[in-house]
């Protein structure tokens, strides 16, 4: 059984003791905005998008998962392009199909601690009301049938305290 921490604030600083940092990237792997603009700028963004545009000559498909070295992070990298709301016809469990991808990629590289960001909840257009719920039974469910730490980390107080009202009291 593993152990599930939901934090606020820094990324970065949150993901001092773990083996690997999730990534919600765009589509290119290039440096970009919130969450994925902090890691890359960490791991050294030339360095970053240097090694994936030799490593991987196309764009990533939808819930398509690409492991990195983190460079200047020293923990390796786990991207993943997630849905975008607006183009989806169901774009909740198109998430949720981003977050049981994620979990079984984190199971079969054998993982042992891993910080998540809340998955296309910036520029992808998802709202933190509409998967809340959802993301909390998923992060419960995983720490609670393997032996995996996950921090979960949101962007402030604010966003962090949405998604506590679903947590269970263990």
């Amino acid at each position: 059984m593993g152990n599930l921490v939901i934090v606020s604030g820094d990324i970065i600083k949150n993901a001092e003791k773990v083996e690997a940092i999730v990534n919600s990237t765009n589509k290119y792997m290039d440096y970009g905005s919130g969450v994925c603009g902090a890691i890359y700028k960490a791991a050294g963004v030339d360095l970053l998008e240097t090694y994936c545009h030799s490593k991987w000559l196309t764009e990533m498909q939808v819930n398509e998962i690409r492991i990195t070295a983190g460079f200047r992070l020293l923990k390796e990298i786990i991207h993943i392009y997630c849905p975008r709301y607006y183009e989806e016809k169901e774009p909740i469990e198109k998430l949720k199909e981003s977050y049981i991808k994620l979990f079984n990629r984190i199971k079969e590289e054998q993982y042992k601690s891993v910080i998540i960001p809340s998955l296309g909840t910036g520029v992808h257009g998802y709202q933190h009301e509409d998967v809340a719920k959802m993301v909390i039974n998923l992060l419960e469910d995983f720490t609670k049938n393997n032996d995996i730490d996950i921090i979960f980390d949101l962007i402030d107080d604010k966003t962090k305290e949405i998604y506590l009202k679903y947590l269970t009291k263990n």
